[in-house]
């Protein structure tokens, strides 16, 4: 590696302790609080529903109202009508097999397994993926269980009340969340507004003050976020309220400006770190100051109103103080990272008659399935895998006649994701919850059940643990299937019979089920077809290199913004899924024991291509800007540089994506000889600043990328 390669890793300073990351996950936010009470209240009530109509499957009750229900109103009734329409087909489903398979094990256990694999295909390649689950986990366990009841109408019976119980779990979930503190999805977008611009803000008093390990970790979960979850909050509310469609394409700008701010920041702190000895310029200082201002006003404004009138901020901008060689001579020693911020937020107030008045893109034509749905074998693959890990279990469990232990069929089903990173992390997860909610389960079982023999102390004790689950389960990802499951091993093991719990057989036979479970599905996943989450990694950063070629190259179209809109939410998109499969490989490699090599390669050229990114923004608008001066033999040459440097970033996307061919490193242009020839357009200007930034960023890709080619 070359001594003059400078290090892009995101991992500048210092990544938080276990203890730090585990209060970042159960720490309070907005609505947090309300959203646990909501579902304690929910819970309880259902509970004391079974409890005097003495209804079956009490025990799985109060985990469906948990299921169903989101943070906000549209997903919880989007949730709910889902599962209704599932539960109605699994139920139907369960009925027309057992008819035509009744007693005869010879059909019923073949059936048992086309049943998990079309369900588990489903769930790969539907659009909606959990209806797929649900009709595979309902159909398929409805009939492991008929040799339990004594006649087929005893069996049929219990079909009929499981779906009885999915009904009155989704309805009391939706109705608690249209009734008990409601929730609109465009308040928890305005809500997530506030709070970015407040990271944003308070990153930029960092800076200023001359703390960057301080600001990169107030940035650094804005732009792992991306503007994927925004977005989402945006179709929601653009559903729950038509009347923002008019406001679509603003609030998506809204978005994609403080994705592209974060990032810009995100990379001039890392620029400071590197450069430790120098202290802050003046021009940077000045700089922070009125970006620190334009991010209290949009924080101020997004409080007051869902979307900034932006008039109080043009006519008050501390941008336009100053004259305009004033400004031209400080941006000549101020940090490229931080003018183009600058820029980018002055582009908000740009045109704002024109961004209302504009029609929302017209909208892709939607598919049933996703986009490889029949031409990746990894899907048959993947449902293949799940239905040999559960089979495996349901004779292991049959054979043994140790029916206690039946989770050990089930939580294959329940925890089968895409990578085998992200399938034992949920498992991880399920066994955490499991031992909280069992450990729970059995101080009350032994301890205070008995010495409080009332229905209020009863429920009261389901109030507090449903409200703890909750306030897990209202995490983010990392943590919030653990909630589920402590609310669910409690209930099975507490609930399972109507008035004080008797026995503490089924908390240790379902533990023990679960843990053989998890180990059948890893070993299964692991030998068979792995997909190791290294392999999403590399694709999503594939993806996102050959979007910053396109962004990079454009079509030479008179009215390209749109298109470029796009690109920039696609590789911000991109970027934001790499960093997640990121979280999973190194979960995969810290169970097997793997080397972080290839790891550790991953996260540098994530964070390389975050740079690039970032570095192609100042130079993008330069061309815009030359193209608007009618400097068009300026903007030919420049286009004629910058080709060498897509050339190698999309060189470098075949190296990381596995497809490169010998001759794609051999004859692609280095950045290194690219950039000599920055003479071209070198007027001493901030065009050819510009340039050497995204020289250097993809000259550091390549670097990168050339490390992980096999060396023979």
């Amino acid at each position: 590696m070359p001594e003059a390669s400078t290090t892009y890793r995101a991992e500048v300073e210092p990544e938080g302790g276990l203890w730090q990351t585990i209060w970042s996950e159960l720490k309070p936010y907005p609505g947090r609080d309300l959203a646990a009470l909501r579902m304690a209240i929910a819970c309880t009530a259902i509970v004391l529903m079974s409890n005097t109509f003495r209804l079956p499957l009490q025990d799985v009750l109060p985990f469906l109202v948990l299921f169903t229900t989101k943070e906000e109103k549209i997903t919880t009734t989007i949730t709910a009508v889902l599962a209704l329409f599932a539960i109605t087909i699994a139920v139907g489903a369960a009925l027309l097999i057992f008819k035509c398979t009744g007693n005869r094990p010879e059909f019923r256990i073949p059936g048992m397994a086309v049943e998990i694999f079309v369900g588990m295909y489903l769930f790969r390649v539907l659009a909606v993926g959990p209806v797929g689950f649900i009709l595979a986990f309902i159909v398929s366990v409805a009939q492991s269980i008929v040799d339990l009841y004594p006649t087929p109408e005893a069996a049929v019976h219990e079909f009929l009340w499981v779906w009885v119980a999915v009904a009155l779990g989704a309805s009391v979930g939706w109705l608690a969340n249209l009734v008990l503190f409601p929730v609109p999805a465009r308040r928890v977008l305005q809500r997530e507004f506030v709070d970015s611009w407040q990271k944003v803000a308070g990153s930029l008093t960092e800076l200023s003050d001359g703390s960057p390990v301080a600001a990169r970790r107030l940035l650094r979960p804005l732009v792992k976020r991306g503007p994927t979850r925004l977005l989402k909050l945006l179709k929601l509310s653009l559903i729950e309220a038509p009347e923002l469609r008019p406001k679509q394409a603003e609030l998506t700008r809204l978005i994609l400006t403080l994705d592209k701010t974060a990032r810009l920041l995100f990379s001039h702190s890392a620029k400071r770190l590197r450069s430790t000895g120098d202290s802050i310029s003046s021009a940077d200082k000045a700089i922070l100051d009125r970006l620190r201002d334009k991010a209290q006003y949009f924080e101020r404004e997004f409080l007051d109103g869902f979307v900034p009138s932006g008039e109080s901020e043009r006519e008050s901008s501390p941008a336009a103080a100053g004259s305009a060689n004033e400004q031209e001579r400080a941006e000549d020693s101020a940090s490229l990272q931080l003018i183009e911020a600058e820029r980018t937020l002055e582009d908000l107030g740009a045109l704002p008659h024109e961004t209302h008045e504009k029609k929302p893109p017209p909208r892709g034509k939607k598919s049933l399935f996703v986009a490889d749905a029949f031409t990746n074998p990894a899907h048959v693959q993947f449902a293949l895998k799940v239905t040999l890990a559960g089979m495996i279990g349901y004779i292991f469990y049959t054979a043994s006649d140790y029916f206690g232990i039946h989770t050990v069929y089930y939580t294959p089903l329940i925890i089968a994701l895409s990578s085998t990173g992200a399938t034992i992390h949920k498992g991880v997860l399920r066994i955490v919850g499991c031992v909280i909610g069992g450990g729970l389960g059995l101080i009350c079982t032994i301890w205070l059940i008995p010495r409080f023999e009332t229905l209020g102390m009863y429920l009261l004790i389901v109030f507090c643990l449903h409200g703890l689950a909750a306030w897990i389960a209202f995490g983010s990802e990392r943590i919030s299937y653990m909630g589920l499951q402590i609310a669910l091993t409690f209930d099975l093991g507490v609930l399972s019979d109507y008035g004080p719990p008797t026995k503490i057989d089924p908390i240790r036979d379902r533990f023990i089920g679960i843990v053989l479970g998890i180990i059948i599905i890893s070993i299964v996943f692991s030998l068979l077809w792995p997909e190791d989450a290294h392999s999403f990694v590399r694709q999503k950063l594939a993806a996102c290199l050959r979007s910053i070629a396109r962004l990079l190259r454009p079509d030479g179209s008179p009215d390209s913004s749109p298109q470029r809109q796009h690109l920039e939410l696609e590789i911000a998109s991109r970027l934001s899924e790499a960093n997640t499969f990121e979280e999973q490989a190194a979960f995969e490699a810290l169970l097997y024991g793997r080397e972080e090599r290839n790891g550790a390669d991953l996260r540098d050229i994530t964070s390389a291509a975050e740079e690039i990114y970032a570095a192609s923004l100042p130079w993008i608008r330069e061309q815009a800007a030359t193209v608007s001066d009618a400097h068009r033999e300026i903007g030919n040459r420049a286009q004629e540089i910058v080709t060498p440097l897509v050339d190698s970033v999309e060189a470098s996307a075949a190296i990381v994506e596995g497809s490169y061919r010998p001759q794609t490193s051999e004859d692609a242009l280095t950045a290194d000889e690219s950039l000599s020839k920055t003479e071209a357009v070198n007027d001493g200007g901030p065009r050819s600043q510009s340039f050497e930034l995204l020289a250097a960023a993809v000259r550091e890709l390549r670097v990168r990328s050339n490390a992980m080619l096999p060396t023979s």
